[in-house]
């Protein structure tokens, strides 16, 4: 009996040095790894880096997102730069372009406090109230080599050897960790000179989202990718070039507010919220998306399909607790747009969108063969008497050839994405084209509406913001 205990006691003791040794050997192996990547991408010299500047241009390849559902997608032009203060936490950014019915040029300060988002066109500098630097800056830190092997080197202590891996000839270490917002990222370093060629992440609702970096150059000692691509879900949705990089270059003078813009009312967060629009219409929303629910006598309509409907659908649960949601409406096919498909799905609901968009939902569902849709060809009409809502098609616009609205013509509640959508502070901007286009469908069909509600801000708007937007010519302001 006695030596049965010890002889337990001595394989579980073999097993804990095992698991100890395999968790110390990864460790240790990560760390070397590390140590030879930043050889590679720098040394010292990556190290010492503090500011630095990268004009690109950009084809945004509007997978999921283009005026048709299928192929070949919308190719948009995107033209930016942006400078980095790596050892100060200071950043400022610049983008013009156009796509999918929107015309822009926007910019960053992100200083502290005296931080500013920027909009060229309405000719704007709205100031930041909570700026969160980690978050804002990460879309620019994950597509630059330099800056994300920085942040893998400070944060070396959460990274993980994931083991290695071969793809189209080349065979990779890769290596994973955490940046301070996100998920966790995986790097996939080429064994023979240690540079970063791929990245991935996990995104729930998007799947696998694949970064590459080629064309390395050596700028200053530092390795640059002169090109880059982004994948969603194995689609190329970006290719980029960088056109110019600059070390050590002066920030200073983009960290000023010019005097040609005009301060408007600062930007806040944006919390879940829930406001009733009218009796037993409710805008649930936060953090840039929104939904429209709708009390019918033994149901609930629930109009919109952005990103957290499940959280959206609890809150409505707080003032709406025992009728179910019947319908979950659809704008349009767009990626970020059918995310709540599921969500409707596990509550029982019936689909509703374009017929020509059908396609789309089926497979953002769990089980698109058995989800329980139904098509709009130019309208539908839900409930009847103060709560009939009417589902119109208003397209082609330039952002979709099919977009539904939702129209309440007793309350005047006109339920809208990405067309046109009230600032959540400050003033209403020059309309772009999508605008129009929404503003000129609505005068054929005769619609004047007393709110006109979006998928993207918790501000309701009037047909007089509207009206204003369309009023409005974009201020002329030449790119630095």
């Amino acid at each position: 009996m006695i030596r049965t205990i010890l002889c337990v006691a001595a394989v579980a003791m073999a097993v804990q040095t095992a698991a100890q040794n395999i968790t110390q050997q990864n460790v240790e192996k990560t760390l070397a790894l590390i140590e030879q990547v930043v050889e590679a991408h720098g040394g010292d010299k990556l190290n010492a880096l503090q500011t630095m500047t990268v004009h690109f241009k950009d084809t945004n390849i509007a997978a999921g997102q283009s005026r048709r559902p299928d192929p070949p997608w919308d190719r948009n032009p995107l033209t930016g730069m942006a400078v980095m203060d790596a050892a100060n936490d200071r950043f400022y950014n610049r983008i013009w372009g156009t796509g999918g019915g929107f015309e822009f040029d926007n910019a960053n300060i992100f200083n502290g406090e005296d931080s500013y988002q920027i909009d060229h066109r309405a000719g704007t500098a709205q100031p930041i109230a909570e700026l969160d630097f980690a978050a804002r800056t990460g879309p620019f830190v994950r597509v630059t080599p330099a800056l994300l092997i920085r942040h893998l080197q400070a944060r070396s202590q959460n990274a993980h050897f994931l083991g290695e891996s071969s793809a189209d000839g080349v065979d990779y270490d890769v290596i994973a960790f955490s940046m301070e917002t996100g998920p966790a990222i995986s790097l996939y370093f080429d064994k023979k000179n240690h540079q970063l060629m791929r990245s991935e992440r996990f995104l729930p609702g998007f799947g696998l989202i694949e970064y590459r970096f080629n064309d390395y150059k050596s700028i200053d000692g530092v390795p640059f990718n002169g090109q880059f691509q982004l994948l969603v879900a194995g689609d190329v949705t970006m290719e980029r070039s960088n056109t110019q990089i600059e070390l050590g270059t002066a920030i200073d003078e983009h960290l000023s507010v010019d005097d040609s813009l005009r301060v408007v009312e600062a930007l806040q967060p944006d919390p879940l919220t829930r406001q009733a629009l009218a009796d037993g219409v409710y805008l649930i929303g936060g953090q840039g998306t929104y939904a429209m629910f709708v009390e019918m006598d033994d149901h609930v309509v629930a109009i919109g399909g952005t990103g957290g409907i499940q959280q959206r659908i609890a809150s409505l649960r707080e003032v709406v607790a025992d009728k179910p949601i019947r319908y979950g409406v659809m704008t349009h096919h767009h990626s970020d747009h059918v995310l709540g498909v599921s969500a409707y799905e596990d509550e029982g609901a019936t689909v509703i969108g374009s017929n020509a968009h059908e396609g789309a939902f089926r497979a953002a569902a769990s089980d698109g063969e058995a989800l329980k849709f139904e098509g709009v060809a130019r309208k539908k009409r839900l409930g009847k008497g103060k709560q009939r809502i009417e589902l119109i098609d208003i397209g082609p616009t330039a952002h979709a050839e099919h977009f539904i609205v939702a129209w309440m013509p007793r309350q005047k509640i006109l339920f809208e994405a990405d067309h046109f959508a009230r600032p959540r502070q400050g003033p209403v901007p020059p309309a772009v084209t999508g605008a129009r286009d929404f503003a000129a469908a609505l005068k054929r069909l005769g619609i004047e509406p007393r709110l006109i509600v979006s998928a993207h801000s918790p501000r309701p708007g009037t047909m007089e913001d509207l009206q204003e937007a369309l009023d409005q010519e974009p201020v002329k302001i030449s790119a630095r």
